[in-house]
């Protein structure tokens, strides 16, 4: 009997040298997809206080938030009234299909009275937003 003699494989090499390039790039579109960094909590606003509070994990389409002073933050951006607060959720809601695209988290300094918040309330209602008013318990 003969013995049959294996054939030598041929090792193809593969290119390594670009993975970690691959992966940097993932890393950044990731990092710049990434929702975290709409949140406006570096601004300065004092939340009011309730005992029902409660935490919900919605995903937020926009942030408005109301500082002390009376100035309105839309996405971290600076607007001059609640105008531009309705023109801008109504922007960001015309692809929203279900209700869960909707949501507007609403930060109030509670030193702001009611006139003053009450239009940035009515702008996001009237936009179409779903407002998700932000707290803290006693």
């Amino acid at each position: 009997m003969k013995r049959r003699k294996k054939k030598k494989r041929k090792t193809i090499p593969i290119p390594v040298a670009s993975m970690g390039d691959i992966a940097f790039l993932l890393i950044i579109f990731f990092l710049v997809c990434s929702e975290s960094i709409k949140d406006n909590s570096s601004l300065p606003v004092k939340l009011p206080t309730s005992e029902s509070v409660k935490k919900n994990k919605i995903s937020v389409v926009a942030y408005v938030v109301l500082d002390e002073n009376g100035e309105i933050y839309f996405d971290n951006n600076r607007v001059d009234s609640a105008k531009d607060v309705e023109w801008g959720v109504r922007a960001l809601l015309t692809k929203s299909v279900t209700d869960d695209q909707r949501h507007v988290q609403f930060k109030c300094d509670k030193s702001q009275p009611r006139e003053v918040f009450q239009p940035v309330l009515q702008a996001i209602a009237e936009a179409g937003g779903i407002i998700e008013a932000v707290g803290e318990t006693e």
